[in-house]
């Protein structure tokens, strides 16, 4: 079995890696929601100018800091809920000196994410092998993909207000890549038939 989960595991990270790439570059899921900044130079002098550490910022931003009374807190978080409600509201990964910019890099650690979590997905299927059909696998590796997506996904949009229209692409894509690479690993990974 262990053969079947490493051929199995392999088809299935380079499924998902080019169903990915389909729907980012030739549908532009993968950019639906996120858009350009207006004014980019200003805001980048702007930022340059007063934020100097690398992270992830919000605006606004509820101090929770320890060492406050509780009556300071609950003025703290008063003034949150009226800032945000005021809007805007905006969460920014900042790298204030700048990264080198790579591609290859970066398709290549994709392509690794991808291979591990079949690879995961190959084991599953592996001790479920002998109780399943080929469809319940199949079906097994979706709701594992749908499974993320409410979990890890729908959260941002939850909490961090991400756009609705980019988390339902994200989950969207995702659920489907992971199917079609389900349908390649689970014809791989089947019980072994009684000699």
């Amino acid at each position: 079995m262990g053969k079947k989960i490493f051929i199995g595991g392999l088809l299935g990270g380079v499924v998902v890696f080019l169903m990915s790439a389909v729907f980012h570059m030739a549908t532009q899921l993968g950019e639906v929601g996120i858009h350009g900044m207006p004014n980019e130079e200003a805001m980048r002098v702007a930022l340059r100018a007063t934020m100097h550490e690398p992270g992830i910022y919000a605006i606004p931003w509820a101090d929770m800091s320890s060492g406050k009374s509780k009556e300071q807190q609950e003025a703290d978080m008063a003034a949150y809920a009226a800032k945000y409600k005021e809007g805007p509201t905006a969460l920014l990964i900042y790298t204030p000196g700048g990264v080198e910019s790579s591609f290859g890099k970066a398709l290549l650690n994709q392509f690794l994410f991808s291979l591990v979590g079949a690879f995961l997905m190959a084991w599953v299927l592996a001790t479920t092998a002998g109780a399943t059909s080929y469809w319940t696998r199949v079906l097994i590796v979706a709701v594992a993909a749908l499974f993320g997506g409410f979990v890890y996904t729908l959260p941002y949009w939850n909490w961090y207000k991400f756009p609705a229209n980019y988390i339902w692409a994200e989950i969207g894509t995702w659920v489907v890549s992971w199917f079609v690479g389900g349908l390649a690993m689970a014809a791989v990974i089947k019980k072994q038939a009684v000699a």
